[in-house]
């Protein structure tokens, strides 16, 4: 009688080449899951910033840099505006959107799938300003004889903001500025390109105090999809502020709003 010969060997190869294959399947879609953007030419990235920072003809500072920082590398970038901060974070976390530019350190604690790049893209004054030229020197205590607003929410002033003289909080930018010009506060507390924009918009002659009350750094993040750009990204922009590139978009960006923009630490 004739006995069939076993097949283990035979089905053991291929266990081996059906592992192997899977196995190169599985690195073939890690990578092209890594470059799924960059394939598609374009990365997209979000931000709350408003004028100067961003502005609807794309001549804002953060409109201007991002894709020209990203250019580069050889790499098509695009930003949008998304006003909900929250939502924004989450779309660039669970990698709807590519990242987000101009956010605080620190996200990448909660939120797990943002990669930091470790530059700052530039640093945030928070300032006190009016109409008057007072105080002379800012500072949190030097602010507190005078009657003050700022917006609802902003948490660097909720935070270190002193009991004033008296503190009124408006809605938004319109109407914190209307409160000064009304001559209803002595003082408003905002971002000092946001306000001196506003302020050549309402007709203003503000003048800002110095030094700022704060100086917070601002970041560019990245889905963690895209995090070997990021030590790139970095490198680039450190570059791109020593080259004098990155001061050309400043004084582009605020033209008319101050004669020397600082926006480095």
């Amino acid at each position: 009688m004739l006995r069939a010969r076993p097949k283990t060997r035979q089905f053991s190869c291929c266990c081996r080449a059906v592992t192997l294959f899977l196995g190169m399947a599985a690195v073939a879609s890690a990578l092209g899951f890594a470059n799924a953007a960059l394939a598609q030419g374009r990365l997209t990235l979000s931000t709350g910033m408003a004028e100067p920072w961003t502005t609807q003809d794309h001549k804002g500072f953060t409109d201007i840099l991002i894709p020209r920082l990203f250019k580069r590398l050889n790499i098509d970038a695009e930003l949008v505006v998304n006003k909900a901060s929250g939502r924004a974070i989450t779309l660039a976390d669970e990698g709807v959107d590519d990242g987000i530019a101009a956010r605080v350190e620190g996200l990448e604690a909660k939120f797990t799938n943002l990669v930091r790049v470790q530059e700052p893209i530039f640093v945030n004054d928070f300032v006190a300003c009016g109409l008057k030229g007072e105080p002379k020197t800012a500072s949190w205590d030097s602010i507190v004889p005078y009657r003050v607003s700022y917006i609802i929410g902003w948490q660097i002033f909720d935070k270190n903001l002193k009991p004033a003289r008296e503190l009124l909080l408006a809605k938004d930018a319109e109407q914190l500025f209307a409160l000064l010009k009304a001559e209803k506060v002595d003082l408003a507390l905002h971002e000092r390109w946001q306000a001196l924009w506003l302020a050549r918009q309402s007709g203003l002659k503000l003048i800002v105090s110095e030094p700022p009350l704060a100086r917070v750094p601002m970041f560019i993040y990245l889905n963690r999809k895209h995090a070997a750009l990021a030590p790139d990204l970095a490198r680039e922009l450190t570059a791109m502020k020593a080259d004098g590139s990155y001061q050309a978009i400043a004084r582009e960006a605020f033209k008319g709003l101050a004669q020397s923009p600082r926006l480095e630490p």
